[in-house]
């Protein structure tokens, strides 16, 4: 396709529209050598001016975002955490739930295997709290699909319990703590036990009962629940990445549900999942 094509097509995916591109993401997918350097210079463009790009009313990160994922491109990974590390009311403007339900798998998928920028993203306190959390499930994802990395994460999950990593608000403490639970607590439980003693880890999030039940349950049991869970949350074609917007909710493009049963099914799981949700129920909801 000639390059101007190629800015016709990304001028469709600029658009403000109810209709989701099918078309021309299916276009995009026969493009990726010509088309991703265009697609990483507008994820650049949300990182150096995302005030901007917000004013002007631009869509085409969505898109580029989700196309960059699905091609596991290394040179997005560290654009989108770029893009991703705006305040607060900038990111749910352009970003919605995107944080929430695909940035772990975007931040998964563009790593190459490397934990180094994720972990740097963890305990970046100029971050948003829910930020912070999708790179935590991020790296429970490294894990699930190389689980030689699983010391390497503990060993660093370990030391971001001194109370000082985020406020003591912040949902990033029940996040950290499900996050043990979902690669095992096991070695990380004495550390876990005194965050409890010491009130950094809200009950109300996870309570320690539910920790103990993750530490009493078989490691190698866990570690394939969590390999479950991960793969649930790959999407199975490129449409998976965007369709479930509120926006494109139309009768084809339904989201999809999750599994009924994975790893998350426990009680840790689904306390991991609170903080989202009433981030999500407080906010207008763009995407």
């Amino acid at each position: 396709m000639p390059t101007m094509d190629i800015h016709r097509l990304l001028a469709r995916f600029n658009l403000l529209s109810n209709t989701y591109m099918r078309d021309e993401i299916e276009a995009a997918m026969q493009l990726q050598e010509e088309i991703t350097p265009y697609l990483l210079d507008i994820i650049e463009t949300v990182a150096a001016n995302p005030l901007v790009y917000a004013l002007e009313g631009h869509n085409g990160h969505v898109y580029a975002a989700a196309l960059l994922a699905h091609f596991q491109e290394p040179a997005a990974h560290l654009p989108l955490i770029r893009a991703f590390s705006i305040t607060e009311e900038q990111l749910v403007e352009l970003w919605g739930d995107t944080t929430t339900e695909t940035l772990p798998t975007m931040l998964y998928r563009t790593c190459n295997g490397s934990m180094a920028a994720i972990k740097d993203l963890i305990v970046n306190r100029d971050v948003d709290q829910y930020v912070r959390c999708a790179a935590m499930e991020a790296l429970s994802y490294i894990v699930a699909s190389d689980p030689s990395k699983r010391d390497e994460a503990v060993l660093f999950l370990q030391g971001q319990f001194t109370g000082e990593e985020a406020d003591r608000e912040s949902y990033f403490w029940g996040n950290l703590a499900a996050t043990l639970c979902d690669i095992h607590p096991g070695e990380s439980m004495e550390i876990i036990r005194k965050a409890y003693a010491e009130n950094i880890v809200p009950t109300s999030f996870i309570d320690l009962e539910s920790v103990e039940e993750a530490n009493a349950r078989d490691k190698e049991a866990t570690m394939e629940s969590l390999q479950v869970w991960a793969n649930s949350r790959m999407p199975s074609d490129i449409h998976g990445y965007i369709s479930w917007y509120s926006e494109f909710q139309k009768e084809e493009y339904s989201q999809p549900t999750p599994p009924a049963s994975t790893g998350k099914n426990s009680s840790a799981g689904k306390k991991k999942k609170s903080g989202a949700n009433k981030k999500n129920s407080g906010k207008k909801k763009r995407k």
